[in-house]
């Protein structure tokens, strides 16, 4: 068994992972009109999505500058103006989910609120991807296990 997989940052891909399904089932649940569930699901989406970007920021954020981690395309700078984008959007998102309410065009605001999310869902593919594909494994290259492990199992408590 390869211990080292499991002390690994990319570890983190499963809150991704989690944060999609969430997110699906708030869309499943906009397409049947049923607003109680949908804004239930994007309020709990919004809430870990802010845990997630919260330990990225407070821990990983910080100990990838000190550890000299910043190339080119993954830059403190663009990993924290994503992450504002994204808790942003996810807020307004679920403010429009709360509209569903009181809208007098279900569909309509339905259909409206689907395309903003359309765009949302390219956002937090591409950032995820950055994470995969930069953050994650520059960290891992740059750490050594015991400090992993620590972080992740203080992360994952």
């Amino acid at each position: 068994m390869n211990h080292d997989a499991e002390h690994s940052f990319s570890s983190l891909q499963c809150e991704h992972t989690n944060l999609e399904r969430i997110f699906e089932k708030h869309q499943r649940a906009l397409i049947s009109k049923d607003v109680p569930v949908a804004f239930a699901t994007i309020v709990t989406f919004e809430s870990n999505l802010k845990r997630h970007i919260a330990f990225e920021e407070e821990v990983l954020l910080p100990l990838y500058k000190t550890k000299g981690g910043e190339v080119e395309g993954g830059t403190l700078p663009i990993f924290q103006a994503e992450h504002r984008k994204l808790r942003e959007i996810a807020a307004r998102l679920a403010r429009h989910t709360d509209g569903l309410y009181t809208t007098p065009d279900i569909l309509g605001a339905i259909l409206e609120l689907l395309d903003e999310e359309a765009l949302f869902k390219g956002l937090m593919a591409h950032h995820t991807l950055r994470e995969q594909n930069l953050l994650f494994p520059r960290l891992d290259a740059l750490t050594a296990e015991s400090e992993r492990e620590k972080m992740l199992e203080e992360h994952f408590a």
